[in-house]
């Protein structure tokens, strides 16, 4: 089993939803995290989510370069890029490569990304599958790792994502297990249950937490809600997984914090994860 200081814990900006990504990395300095996600959504996404995120399309090799340094500056490591979009068309295509381009020179080692509905599955399961194949080769061969979100579709929970994946057989393409997403997504399953189905093909974790249920947006601070991430780390050691483990509180319908309560959500969470182990290095 990994050792604590083995593990790789990460946060995302995202813990800071409605506020600039600069901003909020400027407050995860404060609360002292190293690894960090960068947020390269499709504009799709960021429109029907209201997510702030940075557009590689409009972003020059000099404009990446002085992200990178003002980054470094903050003492902060870009650890994964997400990059969560569609797949279904050449555009789509196009848009995911120019994120795993942008995540290579951000150094990056993951790009988060999405695949599609189940809907859309069953109607174009062979473009689906080929377009995946041909993102994850382009990945490989800048060494890159693709993780596919937990979000509805194939891969809404551990057991259906084991037989996409199964099916897809790429060895470039894991699971970014999405503990709360799995609540939100699903009926009467257990994340600490459920993981167990995927742990093996697990490359990245997004550690959110939930008070409700199904279609309830209720992201609340780590260890708040329901979610037993003790149970999910131990199972994930058995397979000798070290992250990285990603914070991500994407908080509660309704509320409106400003930075500071925002940062504190963030430290209640992260003394939560200290208690199993997991900590900020």
């Amino acid at each position: 089993m990994p050792a604590p200081d083995q593990r790789i814990l990460a946060a995302s900006p995202f813990c800071f939803v409605g506020f600039d990504p600069w901003v909020a990395y400027a407050y995860l300095k404060k609360a002292g995290v190293h690894y960090v996600e960068v947020p390269a959504v499709s504009q799709p996404v960021s429109l029907h989510f209201g997510l702030t995120t940075f557009a590689p399309e409009a972003m020059d090799a000099g404009d990446i370069r002085a992200m990178r340094h003002r980054l470094t500056e903050m003492g902060l490591q870009p650890i994964s890029l997400d990059a969560v979009c569609q797949i279904l068309t050449q555009r789509d295509v196009e848009s995911l490569r120019r994120r795993i381009d942008f995540a290579v020179d951000l150094g990056c080692t993951y790009v988060i990304t999405d695949s599609c509905t189940e809907d859309e599955l069953g109607q174009h399961r062979q473009v689906v599958m080929a377009n995946l194949r041909s993102a994850a080769s382009y990945a490989a061969a800048r060494g890159v790792r693709i993780a596919l979100e937990t979000h509805d579709g194939p891969t809404k929970n551990g057991r259906v994502a084991k037989h996409f994946l199964a099916e897809l057989a790429h060895p470039n393409v894991g699971i970014n297990y999405d503990t709360g997403n799995i609540l939100y997504y699903n009926d009467h399953i257990d994340p600490a249950d459920d993981i167990r189905e995927i742990a093996e093909k697990v490359i990245h974790v997004h550690l959110k937490d939930t008070q409700g249920g199904k279609k309830e947006w209720k992201f609340c601070r780590l260890g708040e809600g329901r979610v037993d991430f003790a149970k999910i780390v131990a199972t994930l050691d058995s397979v000798e997984f070290r992250g990285p483990y990603s914070i991500e509180i994407e908080g509660v319908e309704g509320e409106d914090l400003n930075r500071e309560q925002c940062l504190q959500r963030l430290l209640q969470s992260a003394e939560h994860l200290r208690k199993i182990g997991l900590s900020f290095s």
